[in-house]
């Protein structure tokens, strides 16, 4: 077994800095965090990288995929903000578009796995009428995915996807 670290869990100390609210903490001092507290992996989430939901430069990458080398720390994973249960089509679409930039990213750091949301569903709509939506535009990333060996997670947040049979439901529909 090997425990990670997901940036999350320092939600507030990790925005306080990007947002200038006080010092607050830096990716690179997670990372030292974890490494201090003999975690074997970091999940550091896309929205807490300087300038999301940009994809980080190239430069911020790899000095940070070698300081996590140096301390050990593997990169277990990433994650980004999206929504696709959303009625509006073109809001799924760049929804899309963002999750696969940042494919290329979990690539590039050598993350496994993107972990990606499902959406609150909108009035009117029913499940299954929104899920519909969500496994092609899940289809579509799993498919950019797969070109760069990046598996695509789906994270439930008590939204569309509130039971494990609904996550199941839609992963067994994704075909992935």
């Amino acid at each position: 077994l090997k425990v990670s670290l997901n940036a999350y869990s320092f939600n507030k100390t990790l925005n306080d800095q990007l947002k200038g609210r006080g010092k607050g903490m830096t990716l690179f001092e997670l990372l030292d965090f974890c490494a201090e507290n003999d975690f074997d992996a970091i999940d550091p989430t896309g929205y807490f990288f300087p300038g999301y939901p940009k994809p980080p430069t190239d430069k911020f990458l790899n000095e940070f995929k070698r300081r996590a080398f140096l301390l050990g720390l593997d990169i277990s994973g990433t994650g980004v903000r999206n929504d696709f249960a959303t009625a509006n089509k073109e809001k799924r679409a760049a929804d899309v578009k963002h999750v696969k930039e940042w494919v290329e990213v979990a690539a590039r750091m050598g993350a496994p796995v993107l972990r990606v949301f499902a959406g609150i569903r909108p009035e009117g709509h029913t499940w299954d009428e929104v899920a519909q939506w969500m496994v092609a535009d899940l289809k579509e990333c799993v498919e950019h995915g797969k070109k760069h060996g990046v598996i695509i997670g789906i994270q439930n947040h008590g939204d569309m996807l509130s039971t494990s049979d609904e996550c199941i439901k839609i992963v067994k529909m994704v075909d992935s």
